[in-house]
C-alpha cells in the first residue's frame, strides 16, 4: 500500500511537467528590452504596477506598440488613439518569443467618434527583440455599450 501511495505521489509530481501547457514567454533579448523600458519609469508606484502586468501585456506594450502605430495610422487611426487589447479574455496572447497576437481597436481619424476593431499579429525576432513585421486584419466597427 505504501508503494502505491508513493507511486501516486510521484505521478502527481510528474503530471504538471507532462500534461501542463508550456507557457510561452520572451527571449533573453526581449526580456532585456522590456526590463530596460520598465526601469525608465520614474514613479516607483507606477513602475511596480507595470511590473505586475502579465507578460503578454508587457510584450505587447514594450515590443509591439510602436510598430503597430505606423500600420494603424495607415489604416485610418489617430496616432495615439488605439489599444492592442479589448475587454474580452485572451485579447493578448504570447504564442512564442517570435509571435504575440491579439485583438484591438482604434479611433478613426476621419470620424472621431467611431472605434474600429482589428485582429493583430506582432512577429518578433527573438535574437534581437525587435519587430520583424506587424500584421492587422480589420474586423469592423466596434459597437458601443454592453
Amino acid at each position: 500500500m505504501r508503494c502505491l501511495c508513493a507511486g501516486l505521489g510521484l505521478l502527481a509530481m510528474l503530471r504538471p511537467a507532462c500534461g501542463a501547457a508550456v507557457m510561452a514567454g520572451p527571449s533573453v533579448a526581449e526580456k532585456r528590452i522590456i526590463d530596460r523600458q520598465i526601469s525608465r519609469i520614474a514613479d516607483p508606484a507606477t513602475r511596480h504596477a507595470v511590473q505586475g502586468q502579465d507578460m503578454a501585456w508587457q510584450m505587447t506594450t514594450f515590443l509591439c506598440q510602436n510598430a503597430a502605430r505606423g500600420v494603424l495610422v495607415r489604416m485610418g487611426s489617430q496616432p495615439h488613439r488605439f489599444f492592442l487589447q479589448d475587454a474580452g479574455p485572451d485579447s493578448q496572447v504570447v504564442a512564442s518569443a517570435a509571435l504575440v497576437s491579439g485583438r484591438g481597436q482604434f479611433l478613426r481619424a476621419a470620424n472621431g467618434i467611431e472605434w474600429f476593431g482589428f485582429a493583430w499579429a506582432c512577429h518578433l525576432d527573438p535574437a534581437t527583440g525587435h519587430v520583424v513585421h506587424f500584421d492587422v486584419t480589420p474586423t469592423g466597427p466596434v459597437r458601443a455599450g454592453p
